[in-house]
């Protein structure tokens, strides 16, 4: 079996390293692309989302920043075809285009914690307006509708009966507290496909492409800041002021969103201790498993991820310039 790099003219299944060969980029399959996945999202948000930003990213890599404005001219035309057929549907797609061009903006340049975690806020934050704008139309709010939808899953999860509705009313209270969460959740989903898309454009037009890797992760100082915040407003939602459960939502929402920069930290911790032990695929999967556990239950990664911000258990190069490109 020759080698790919023995013989020019070898030609393999799936290339690799330097003889994998760059495609250059077009705008107008870009174009096709970012359409095609605009109106796919309406169906399949996932696979719609992750063809968007690949066509946002392609226009990027062809036409550079004049590629990201055009690739926001023509969503913003398909928006208002999408707002004319039905506005229910263009309210959809607000925030998957936010998402979409944000992501993609930022894989473009570099990527940071900080400019992703700005793309996540600001996608969260456009779908609650849109949700916020529906339900005002419908004569209610968006709290209502929040807390009526995740009170309507628990008590589909927990069943009928007299324990079911006890449970019920003891998760009440939670959910009037969590509920933004699922917009900061749904956000991270969208942008992690967005990612995808936009890593997959990237690879296709680019000689070697770098994929991202969790054991190099390493969490800006902000997000430690952001905690500290949070916990001790908190902890002041429980005194009794009027604005008491504003506070205590939104600290809440804060906590438990960069919780999973620290989790994050934690997995890229474990994934760099892996690698150095050479673990077998079926010993990985075990160990990634047992992790998502113990974070589900116990935080446990995100307390790892939390102590490796100052203990560096990898060893990272941690000087000035590293700061400045995670911050």
């Amino acid at each position: 079996m020759q080698d790919g790099s023995s013989d020019p003219q070898t030609r393999t299944i799936v290339p690799f390293g330097s003889n994998r060969p760059a495609v250059a980029p077009r705008a107008s399959h870009g174009a096709i692309v970012l359409a095609i996945g605009l109106i796919g999202s309406l169906f399949i948000p996932f696979v719609g989302i992750l063809l968007t930003a690949y066509g946002m990213r392609e226009l990027a890599e062809a036409k550079g920043a004049r590629g990201l404005v055009l690739s926001l001219l023509e969503s913003a035309g398909l928006l208002v075809v999408s707002l004319a057929v039905g506005p229910g549907l263009g309210f959809l797609l607000v925030p998957i285009i936010v998402c979409c061009w944000a992501i993609s903006a930022c894989m473009w340049r570099t990527a940071t914690v900080t400019n992703v975690s700005v793309a996540i806020v600001l996608t969260g934050l456009v779908s609650f307006g849109a949700d916020a704008i529906i339900a005002a139309a419908a004569g209610t709010s968006v709290f209502e509708t929040a807390v009526a939808y995740l009170t309507e899953g628990v008590q589909e999860s927990v069943g009928t009966g007299v324990a079911a509705e006890i449970v019920s009313a003891q998760l009440e209270p939670l959910i009037r507290i969590i509920w933004p969460l699922m917009y900061i959740l749904s956000a991270m989903m969208d942008g992690l496909m967005a990612g995808v898309g936009s890593f997959l454009a990237g690879a296709r037009v680019r000689q070697n492409p770098k994929a991202p890797s969790v054991a190099a992760f390493d969490a800006p100082m902000w997000s430690v800041g952001v905690l500290a915040v949070s916990i001790v407003c908190f902890g002041a939602s429980f005194t009794g002021f009027p604005e008491a459960e504003v506070l205590r939502t939104v600290s809440f929402t804060a906590l438990m969103s960069v919780r999973f920069i620290f989790a994050i930290q934690g997995f890229g911790v474990v994934s760099a201790l892996m690698n150095r032990k050479k673990l077998g695929c079926l010993t990985r999967t075990l160990c990634i498993f047992l992790l998502f556990w113990s974070e589900a239950m116990f935080f446990l990664m995100s307390i790892v991820g939390l102590i490796d911000v100052w203990a560096d258990f990898r060893h990272l190069r941690r000087d000035g310039s590293h700061a400045q490109a995670q911050q």
